[in-house]
């Protein structure tokens, strides 16, 4: 087995050919010096993945600047929030089954299985006749996305030598990145546009279209359990396990989502929802704990990395990393909408500055970890960027502050964001012994998806509940209806700033960013602990065999 990958690679009755198939790929041995795949087979493979990881970010954040057109068309906006949620609910729901059907199965069919969900989950939001079909649709799309993208990552780690592998897989996060960060400008130029909104779903559809044939002919077979028979291999997916993580997140986020606007906190259903799910996290830490209706070997969460001091430590990194990006990614451009009248597009082109300095840094990050190789100081990198950068953005977030400021600002977080964001993949799968590099990636999938989950549910719930509160107090006997008060918060398309004018404007709008001011305390927040984990880590180097064997 190789120290650079967890999987065994072989294809279809390899073991009776006397030469390797074109489409196979040799397994990778110890002293392996150079990838065996080159030349344009090469390109076209990671043009075919990096380009499937640049569409999985873009659909992470393509409807932030399209639920105003949403909402206009289908009504509901109660749901507002599950158009967004949806998408990363159905990812993070699916990453540990997926994770270990990349362990068990031929990876090139579970990858291309994966690109099938994601294309039909985008067809059906784009020919979504109600709010509901598109929530559904946006669910599909996420579990094939959160399979793309751990193919991708799953691909690269067993395509790429150690020293090469933080380059390439630092390439997934900045196309990824730059998906994520593009989605609000793309999502809002095709809602302004007469291709409508529905395109915002319906061009994933033409661009994996262009990318089926790197996909079916040149991508490899890589087969992870040689000698185990489809049977056995079904046998030990720990279904009970996959099917209360699920659980989980699902009441976790119907209860943080409702709670305070749909329903009062005292309200019967919230108390039932949150209660409901304390008993599912509880129920999954005890099935997961004493591997109840499964083995230790093949529960759904790999927590046997739990005893790995350094797993744990990148697995909340990689959560504080997560948390960062998206808050700033999410409420910069309403900050602008709100400070400036910005329309949407131009609210999102705003983050510019924050998204080339990211994907820069980001890339940077590849080459620096491989030149220094003692992992911790990317993280107390940064983590006093993120620390510093997010204080003073809080500090000096108001309605008078320049945009010059706020885009200085912005780049210090980004630094962080960017140096931080993807580390801990190809980390994690050094750290570990060869056969847990696998289970890392999923773990770290977990972090990063279950991350950008909980911040976006914990950030959306401050500044709803804290902006609602606010508008309330300053409109108080202005006949402003509560529907009027719930659509501005939510960004949807709301008159409510075009009705008011003088003194009563500006405390508004004073309301509205004293309620972001409260979201922008989690920059900060996370970047400490980012710190504070960082300085707990070993203070080891990547590559050598003491690292990489390491339990």
């Amino acid at each position: 087995m190789s120290t650079q990958s967890s999987v065994l690679v072989q294809s279809p009755g390899a073991e009776l050919a006397d030469t390797k198939a074109e489409n196979e790929l040799d397994d990778p041995k110890p002293d392996v010096k150079d990838r065996q795949i080159h030349g344009v087979r090469w390109v076209a493979i990671c043009i075919a993945l990096y380009t499937s990881c640049i569409l999985y970010g873009l659909d992470t954040t393509i409807v932030a600047d399209v639920q105003g057109s949403i909402i206009q068309r289908f009504g509901h906006i109660e749901q507002l929030a599950w158009v967004g949620a949806g998408f990363s609910l159905g990812s993070v729901c699916a990453i540990l089954l997926l994770g270990n059907l990349y362990n068990s199965f031929n990876i090139k069919w579970v990858f291309i299985t994966t690109v099938v969900l994601f294309e039909v989950g985008s067809a059906i939001c784009g020919a979504a006749p109600n709010m509901s079909a598109l929530i559904v649709g946006r669910v599909i799309a996420g579990v094939g996305g959160s399979g793309i993208y751990l193919g991708s990552l799953n691909y690269f780690l067993a395509m790429t030598t150690p020293e090469e592998r933080g380059f390439y897989m630092a390439l997934i996060g900045s196309c990824w990145g730059i998906g994520a960060i593009l989605g609000p400008v793309i999502g809002g130029a095709f809602a302004s546009s007469s291709a409508t909104w529905r395109w915002a779903f319906y061009i994933n559809l033409v661009i994996f279209a262009l990318s089926a044939p790197a996909y079916v002919f040149y991508l490899p077979s890589i087969h992870p359990s040689q000698g185990v028979s489809v049977r056995a291999r079904l046998a030990r997916l720990d279904l009970v396990g996959y099917l209360l993580g699920a659980g989980t997140y699902v009441t976790f986020l119907l209860a943080i989502s409702m709670a305070g606007g749909q329903w009062e906190w005292n309200d019967g259903r919230t108390i039932a929802t949150f209660v409901v799910f304390g008993a599912t996290l509880t129920a999954y830490i005890l099935q997961q704990a004493f591997a109840l209706f499964t083995t230790k070997a093949h529960r759904a969460f790999p927590a046997h990395l739990l005893r790995e001091r350094t797993q744990v430590l990148l697995y909340i990194e990689t959560a504080a990393g997560t948390t960062t990006l998206f808050v700033a990614m999410y409420y910069i451009p309403i900050y602008f909408q709100f400070t400036n009248g910005d329309s949407a597009l131009k609210a999102a082109v705003r983050l510019l500055p924050f998204v080339i300095v990211a994907i820069t840094v980001n890339l940077a990050s590849g080459y620096f970890l491989s030149a220094i190789k003692v992992y911790m100081l990317i993280f107390v990198t940064g983590g006093i960027f993120l620390t510093v950068g997010g204080a003073l953005l809080t500090t000096y977030l108001s309605p008078s502050t320049s945009a010059g400021t706020i885009y200085g600002l912005l780049v210090v977080t980004a630094i962080g964001s960017g140096i931080s964001m993807l580390a801990g993949y190809s980390i994690a799968s050094l750290t570990t012994k060869p056969e847990n590099a696998a289970a890392a990636l999923s773990m770290q999938n977990v972090s990063q998806i279950g991350g950008q989950v909980i911040a976006l549910a914990v950030a959306g719930q401050i500044f709803h509940s804290t902006a609602v509160k606010n508008l309330r107090s300053v409109l108080s006997g202005q006949n402003f209806s509560e529907q009027d008060i719930q659509s501005a918060v939510s960004g949807v398309q709301s008159k409510l700033l075009d009705q008011v004018h003088g003194p009563l404007r500006e405390e508004v709008i004073l309301a509205l960013v004293s309620a972001m001011q409260k979201v922008f305390v989690l920059i900060p927040v996370a970047g400490g602990v980012m710190l504070l984990t960082a300085l707990c880590m070993k203070r080891e180097r990547l590559f050598g065999v003491a690292v990489v064997a390491a339990a």
